[in-house]
């Protein structure tokens, strides 16, 4: 067929482009047999705008006649009459009794909807060429046949066809796993595509399951599609494995082959897992129509997980509903955020981010060996199994090791991007086997890279631009439906690939994360419904916001070829806010930006990882696993009690190093809302055992920070209810953090010591016998921890805090408490009424000295810590010596006396200075803050508070 035949009009010109974001531009519009061009030629520019017409998903017409009739048509290339014929029937009605007018006097407007959500209208000059150019588009966008496609014409002037296509294959990702070797086996049982037309000629089996045992459990899977080895996890042995559903029928079929299969695959393991990406209802029905599931009788060491995932009509029709909220211009809050609802897009997300996330807590946490399907395993497996290697595995978050996991998980394991990808949102077409399940897979992964800024190499340009060459492209990556088709067409030999010209030195510069810091931890992703956002680069890229990101970050790109490729992706981060004062939050929390004050405390500390998983705890309690270090993960941390004193300015430390959604603050109190607004907030009443384990089951909690107590004066008021909390709620705690393999801090504090206990200085290990409820609760959750842990290898770690001063939160009732209140008294009213004697001393910290204490000792490496609980201490003063400190900045200030009976006695029971030289030889431990910079530091934060609240500074 000639490309020509199709094109009645080649070129216009005076034609009207009209874009989001840009001015209407006039020029000349050109049409060939792949392409749409248009040249700007107005005097001064030098615009040009090429179109891949298989990017076109619709086109409408409105046609207007000399008499002002106009006729508007919709098509997307199924219609059974022709554009050209309805809009001249259109014309001709109109223009009954006005025969002797021409058509060409006429003029026309082209609507082009494209399959990447771009828009652009074409104002066209005269009415027969508008119909031209209209069918010319409909025919040449809509070719059925493969060779004809534009890929196979492409010849960039910088590349030769190669001689090695692609990144990946079956070979070179077995010949790369050394380790497997002894128990897998690349087998050539499907070299003439026989067994399985959708699978590649060679796949990896288990060692000591033939070719013929291969092809029987072939014909017991849905499209042949038997199970293969797609990730083999080093940490542990374990291995993901995907196939389609099993054809047991309704008269539960066996195979005893496929038995054998799965048992070889989990050779040395008490049990594996299935996730069947169905619902347990539907698996049933598939069983009525010759589909089914695997037996508990036959497959007693596996277990079946059912995780529903909606795909096909559903799945594209909530792209459909999604893409038409996006384009209304029209919407109210209610109308905007009803249809985004009930898109249900979002929910398809949170649905693969979990189902992905309990993959790879199966291999990775568990360790045992999963097998992944649905019906044909086409679709929703291969989704969940890619976002499962990202989560675990550094190397598929980096550039090139995404793009050969997407080779490999996609390309070559039979996604059918032909049939999957051949319409869009726009299309009016009847749906057939249309799904955007590729698309929802790089919004998953664009939801990894919003949480997690700096742990995948690529950048979101990079999703983009795969968003847009999946539905068409220049390359021939995405062509067909299988390994076989692409073989028939000769598409390696003919085309380019797209994954290789994506890693060109040019091309990765555009595509590369310059943030981008490797890490061996595993990420986990929050799928809290606050956590996951609308892709606004995809979804709303047309819009002004989109525009201003993309412009973020190319200034973040070039300050790394500025400064080179030396910088620290962090120093980088705080140029940026330095340079950009006018930069906005939510950028910033975009891209992952830290304020200046962050980086510097980020850099103090002395390091930004996580350390070994709980569950693997006890095999490092001995310091000769010191070196090298065990493997690492991202914390996901729950703060129980965390509306007093010390919980909201840890939980932003937190923030600020791990990401907002990994940090979940908790009280039974209405947080302020600063707070609520500030990340994620739940009710958790320390009391309620089965709230809050299911809190830590549905967050994935993995660090579990215990600040929930009564402190001293209030518990001795009220000392029933100080038991119920202070142990009751520590007991909860404790079993929880042991049953979820939690890495537990629970403070302690100076109120532990007692009347018999040194107080100058106060060592770690001495007698304590305090005299308060506080005190004698903070005592029996340090010994339990420790017993915990010696009998149990509960990773359960505790200091002993000194009285903490702190301007954000007001005083709660604790013994020392004076040495907050004094400053708010000073800078008030000018006088301060002292309930402790004048030459009281106890030890004192300031709160960032107190909370950048907790960060470092829960980073600490278990090797180094020789004892469960340590003393932290910073300076030592009493109530007459900070007055003193105080009157250096406000003379005026007036301190009296009145000793209260019950607080006086609490504190003449307490240390009068710490030994925290284990703390400090240990894990490093070393204060900021003295005396002098905590009175300046307080007088500065409390005087611009009140300022800010409009209240008279004394």
């Amino acid at each position: 067929m000639e490309f020509s035949e199709h094109i009645k009009t080649a070129n216009v010109e005076d034609v009207v482009l009209r874009q989001p974001l840009h001015p209407p531009s006039r020029g000349t519009l050109c049409i060939t047999g792949h392409h749409l061009l248009f040249s700007d030629r107005e005097e001064g520019s030098s615009r040009q705008v090429l179109l891949l017409l298989r990017n076109i998903d619709a086109i409408e017409k409105s046609v207007e006649n000399l008499l002002g009739y106009s006729c508007v048509f919709t098509n997307a290339g199924n219609s059974q009459k022709s554009v050209e014929n309805l809009l001249a029937d259109s014309f001709l009605f109109a223009n009954a009794g006005n025969s002797q007018k021409r058509i060409s006097g006429s003029s026309g407007t082209i609507t082009i909807k494209c399959k990447d959500l771009h828009v652009l209208q074409l104002d066209i000059p005269g009415m027969e060429q508008c119909l031209n150019i209209a069918r010319s588009i409909e025919t040449l966008s809509c070719l059925d046949s493969v060779s004809e496609m534009y890929p196979f014409f492409y010849r960039p002037s910088d590349a030769n066809l190669p001689d090695q296509w692609g990144l990946s294959s079956p070979e070179k990702h077995y010949s790369q796993m050394k380790e497997l070797h002894d128990r897998w086996r690349l087998s050539t049982v499907n070299r003439d595509y026989l067994v399985c037309p959708s699978y590649p000629p060679a796949v990896i089996v288990p060692k000591n399951i033939d070719d013929d045992m291969l092809e029987k459990v072939a014909k017991f899977r849905q499209g042949g599609r038997f199970p293969v080895l797609c990730y083999y996890h080093r940490k542990n042995g374990t291995v993901i494995m995907r196939s389609s559903q099993p054809l047991t029928g309704a008269n539960r079929k066996r195979c005893r082959e496929d038995e054998q299969l799965l048992q070889a695959a989990i050779e040395g393991s008490d049990k594996g897992y299935i996730i069947d990406t169905r619902s347990s209802q539907q698996a049933l029905q598939a069983s009525m129509t010759g589909g089914g599931f695997e037996s508990k009788s036959c497959y007693s060491s596996w277990k079946r997980l059912h995780r529903q995932m909606e795909r096909g009509k559903a799945l594209q029709e909530s792209l459909i509903k999604l893409v038409e909220a996006c384009g209304d211009e029209y919407h109210n809050m209610d109308r905007w955020l009803s249809k985004l609802e009930n898109s249900k897009w979002l929910s398809h997300v949170q649905t693969a981010l979990s189902t992905a996330g309990l993959l790879a807590e199966c291999v990775e946490r568990d360790g045992h060996s999963v097998l992944v399907y649905g019906s044909e395993g086409k679709d929703s497996t291969l989704l969940i199994s890619t976002l499962a290697q990202l989560i675990m595995d550094p190397y598929c978050r980096t550039l090139e090791g995404f793009l050969a996991l997407l080779e490999r998980e996609w390309v070559q394991a039979g996604h059918p991007f032909q049939q999957r990808c051949a319409h869009s949102a726009y299309s009016h077409a009847r749906l057939q086997q249309e799904s955007p399940v590729f698309l929802l897979l790089l919004d998953c992964v664009w939801q990894l890279w919003r949480q997690f800024p700096l742990a995948l190499g690529f950048s979101e340009a990079l999703l983009l631009r795969l968003a847009t060459e999946a539905y068409a492209s220049n390359y021939g990556t995405f062509l067909c439906n299988s390994h076989q088709e692409r073989c028939v067409l000769g598409l390696k030999e003919n085309t380019h690939c797209l994954f290789q010209a994506l890693l060109r030195p040019r091309e990765r510069d555009c595509y590369s994360n310059p943030l981008y810091e490797h890490t061996e931890l595993a990420i986990w992703p929050s799928v809290h419904p606050q956590s996951l956002q609308l892709w606004r680069g995809f979804f709303l890229r047309r819009t002004p916001q989109a525009r201003h990101l993309e412009e973020v970050q190319e200034e973040i790109r070039n300050m790394v070829i500025k400064w080179g490729k030396q910088a620290d992706a962090l120093s980088l981060t705080g140029l940026l806010l330095d340079m950009q004062p006018g930069v906005c939050v939510p950028i910033a929390a975009a891209l992952g930006l830290f304020c200046r004050g962050c980086l510097s405390r980020a850099r103090s500390l002395p390091g930004r990882s996580i350390s070994c998983l709980p569950r693997q705890m006890s095999r490092w309690n001995s310091r000769e696993t010191c070196s090298p270090p065990p493997p690492q993960e991202n914390p996901r941390v729950l703060i129980t009690g965390g509306l007093g004193q010390l919980g909201v300015g840890l939980a932003q430390l937190l923030r600020k190093q791990y990401g907002t959604e990994n940090v979940i603050l908790s009280d039974i109190k209405k947080p302020p809302p600063d707070v609520f607004s500030s990340g994620p907030f739940v009710y958790a009443d320390v009391l309620d055992y089965k709230h809050l384990r299911e809190l830590i089951v549905n967050y994935r909690v993995t660090w579990l920070i215990h600040y929930s107590a009564l402190l001293s004066a209030v518990g001795e008021a009220n000392v029933a209810l100080a038991r119920k909390i202070n142990i009751t709620g520590l007991h909860n705690v404790l079993d929880l953090a042991l049953e979820n393999c939690l890495r537990l801090f629970v403070p302690s504090t100076i109120g532990a010591f007692g009347p018999s206990s040194p107080r100058d200085p106060a060592p770690d290990l001495c007698v304590q016998r305090p005299r308060t409820i506080y005190g004698v609760s903070k005592v029996h959750g340090e010994l339990m921890g420790e017993y915990l842990h010696h009998k149990y290898g509960l990773d359960f770690r505790c200091l002993r805090y000194p009285g903490v001063i702190s301007v954000n939160t007001p005083p709660g009732g604790g013994t020392t408490d004076y040495a907050v209140q004094i400053f708010h008294d000073a800078l008030s009213t000018g006088h301060h009424e002292c309930y402790l004697r004048p030459d009281t001393r106890l030890p004192m910290m300031h709160i960032s000295d107190c909370h950048r204490a907790t960060v470092e000792f829960m980073q600490a490496p278990e090797c180094q810590l020789s004892l469960r609980t340590y003393n932290i201490a910073a300076m030592s003063f009493t109530p007459e010596e900070v007055a003193q400190e105080i009157r250096k900045h406000l003379p005026h200030l007036k301190v009296t006396y009145n000793p209260d009976s019950v607080r006086q006695t609490i504190a003449d029971s307490w240390p009068v200075r710490f030994d925290d030289s284990n703390a400090r030889k240990d894990w490093g431990w070393a204060p900021v803050f003295g005396l002098d910079g905590l009175v300046s530091d307080m007088l500065r934060s409390i005087r611009d508070k009140r300022k800010s609240e409009g209240l008279p500074v004394s």
